[in-house]
């Protein structure tokens, strides 16, 4: 296996990435009914997991692609995403243990926060930072387009956001970031960089 096949599937990656995250945001509304059904809810946050894993291979292929333009940055944005992506796939699976042990114990709810996520640092301020790091790579990269390096930028600033919103315990803030985060700006932008990722490569 070469490095481009690696590219290659890493853009797989991102679509699918875009297609689970849509999955997860349509099973949440509609079956999870807001953390009121336990077993949706325990799907869901598997969802949110494979979206995490997804990230992984992505992120390496965008650090192949972006790293003649600045080896130390494009080496640091990879630590930050792969850091944010295995905390949020460790944050999910402790919900799915939660929520899991609230079932056995016939609960009708639950609402934990993770001990590997406070305040939602890998899941907004981490990825944030990722984000921040890869599309300023991205925009002096040649064959990327520009509309979606300003597109990561809005995903920049909606994760900030939603980190800040956290801090200030506003759900509000929260609860709509990670809306446009999960069901808009991050789907789209992983779709496009994906199909990208493969024609480059």
């Amino acid at each position: 296996m070469g490095d481009r096949s690696f590219v290659r599937f890493g853009g797989l990656a991102g679509i699918l990435l875009a297609i689970t995250s849509w999955a997860a945001v349509i099973e949440y509304f509609t079956v999870a009914q807001q953390g009121q059904d336990l077993v949706g809810l325990e799907t869901f946050r598997l969802l949110y997991a494979l979206i995490a894993l997804w990230a992984l291979f992505g992120i390496v292929a965008v650090h192949w692609t972006v790293r003649a333009q600045g080896e130390a940055w494009s080496f640091f944005g990879t630590l930050v995403g792969m850091i944010a992506s295995a905390g949020t796939i460790s944050s999910s699976l402790y919900s799915v243990a939660a929520t899991r042990s609230a079932l056995l114990a016939n609960a009708t709810s639950v609402n934990v926060t993770s001990p590997t996520d406070p305040l939602n640092v890998m899941t907004f301020a981490l990825t944030g930072l990722w984000f921040l790091v890869a599309n300023l790579l991205l925009w002096r990269t040649p064959r990327i387009p520009r509309l979606l390096v300003l597109l990561g930028f809005v995903a920049v600033a909606d994760l900030f956001a939603g980190f800040l919103g956290s801090l200030a315990a506003n759900d509000f803030i929260t609860t709509y970031a990670a809306i446009i985060a999960g069901a808009v700006g991050g789907p789209l932008y992983w779709l496009w960089l994906g199909l990208n990722l493969r024609r480059i490569a």
